[in-house]
């Protein structure tokens, strides 16, 4: 089996899920509790929250558990806009965010809150010239992603961030770093972000468990109202399992990041160079990137063709994201790449992990191109 689907989920470390298995025996009491048990599980949660705040690079703040990198998003929109709709906010995102961040900031709008969609070049960088003329003083949140899910752009949330305070000092601005994390440097002292959401089972942990990043001074509501765990910021009784193993992956990722990059740069040049000799394939190949997603478009191929093809030879990728690929709808992300029809049609997402090496990707190619010549029209 060759799997290249790691931007949809990964594959857990046994050491995540060994610990798992160990928290569920044996540290099964609900943080909230006074006992000896529930102090040795708050124990964990501490230790799994400091292990996400330093591998974020956050000096100070808070981490707040949610069930995912979707909660996380909408933690960071609707707790602190959903307040203000009234006010008509001025809200500001792009046209390639992922679903759990275009869809409530719609829902913002339907309410009443001021919300532009900001384009991007051909190569999925933000139109940074369109967002200046959108920013001013009464912009209240700014939301853009550090790297695109369905092709890799990675966007100079620093820089941006910058841009947006510079006009709008109160703003806050919230990146959603899901497919970040792990793959490229995330310190949020110095970048300027508010906020930042982030996933466990996009860095080989357990799905069902991510969280959001809140700058201390930002004040977010909660969305779901309860037992007010989590600070007040999300009731319910914490998944101890599942945060003890994202902490655990977190840790993993955080000592092994620059060899995990250099890793998946280096298999990514592989694919690309092999996919460069593939007839009428198109790689889409952002000028800054991050090391793992590798966008190809197949003209004249329905993609979701191609990828039972390569499931029949045990080659997992995707069609663009899997978020939306089951979905009967044109990628907002490729539509505002400027891809046209037939070219989005035959999307394939190539998405590299830790465990895949140059062998696999030498197979791929070769499957690759062999499937390509048949079914071709």
């Amino acid at each position: 089996m060759i799997y290249l689907d790691n931007s949809a989920t990964t594959r857990p470390f046994d050491s995540v899920i060994e610990k798992i298995s160990e928290t569920e025996k044996n540290c099964f009491g609900n943080p909230s509790s006074l006992h000896h048990l529930g102090v040795l599980a708050e124990h964990e949660l501490t230790a799994a929250r400091k292990e996400a705040l330093e591998t974020i690079g956050a000096r100070d703040g808070n981490f707040v558990f949610t069930a995912g990198g979707t909660e996380a998003n909408n933690m960071a929109i609707l707790g602190t806009m959903l307040s203000r709709v009234k006010r008509r906010p001025q809200i500001i995102t792009s046209k390639i965010e992922h679903p759990s961040v275009l869809e409530p900031i719609q829902y913002l709008k339907e309410q009443g809150a001021d919300c532009h969609f900001v384009g991007v070049d051909s190569q999925g960088k933000i139109d940074e010239e369109e967002f200046r003329q959108i920013l001013c003083e009464e912009t209240a949140l700014v939301s853009f992603m550090t790297v695109n899910n369905e092709i890799g752009a990675l966007q100079d949330i620093p820089k941006l961030a910058r841009l947006a305070k510079s006009v709008s000092p109160r703003v806050l601005f919230h990146t959603d770093a899901v497919q970040a994390l792990g793959k490229v440097p995330i310190k949020v002292k110095e970048s300027g972000v508010d906020l930042l959401s982030v996933s466990a089972h996009k860095i080989n942990g357990p799905k069902g468990v991510g969280g959001l990043y809140i700058r201390q001074g930002v004040h977010v509501k909660p969305i779901l109202y309860g037992g007010g765990q989590e600070g007040g910021l999300r009731s319910g009784t914490q998944n101890l399992p599942a945060i003890a193993g994202f902490g655990v992956a977190l840790k993993e990722t955080r000592e092994h990041l620059s060899a995990t990059a250099e890793h998946m740069y280096a298999l990514k040049k592989q694919l690309i160079e092999g996919l460069s000799g593939v007839s009428s394939c198109r790689v889409i190949e952002p000028s800054a990137a991050a090391p793992h997603v590798v966008c190809a478009l197949f003209p004249g191929i329905k993609s979701e063709t191609l990828l039972h093809a390569l499931e029949a030879r045990e080659i997992y990728v995707s069609s663009g994201s899997a978020c939306s690929s089951n979905k009967p709808q044109l990628s907002p992300t490729l539509l505002a790449l400027g891809c046209d029809r037939k070219e989005i049609d035959g999307a394939i997402r190539f998405s590299l992990g830790v465990f895949n090496d140059e062998e696999e990707i030498r197979q791929t190619i070769s499957v690759v191109k062999e499937l390509t010549s048949i079914l071709a029209i």
